[in-house]
């Protein structure tokens, strides 16, 4: 049976170490909404729930990447799905369904990056 996301799960969002997933707000580097927009032929944006695996499991090379912590709570309090998904290898994996390039606005600025 899928595991059931609830507001109170975290997500983490594996984010590219490219200066367009990221921006500065205030002094503070977050990521930019770039980091939660779909692309194309994508069904949904990729992430892993956190009481499923861990950090080092989610984000395994951090030269290359990092992540971001988002709350579920936001994606489910926007009226977007944020479904279970496993595939070989990783059995965190989720998607956020129906992101629109405004709500990836929304959810990157709810993200804190690691």
């Amino acid at each position: 049976m899928p595991y059931v996301i609830t507001p109170e799960d975290k997500l983490i969002r594996r984010i590219i170490r490219q200066p367009d997933f990221f921006k500065e707000v205030d002094g503070v580097l977050r990521p930019s909404s770039a980091a939660f927009k779909l692309k194309s032929g994508e069904d949904g944006v990729s992430v892993d729930i956190l009481d499923l695996t861990t950090l080092e499991k989610a984000i395994p090379n951090t030269v290359t990447h990092t992540g971001a912590i988002l709350p579920a709570q936001v994606p489910l309090s926007l009226g977007l799905p944020c479904v279970h998904d496993p595939i070989p290898g990783n059995e965190a994996h989720a998607l956020i369904k129906n992101v629109t390039v405004s709500l990836a606005k929304k959810l990157a600025k709810a993200a804190e990056l690691l």
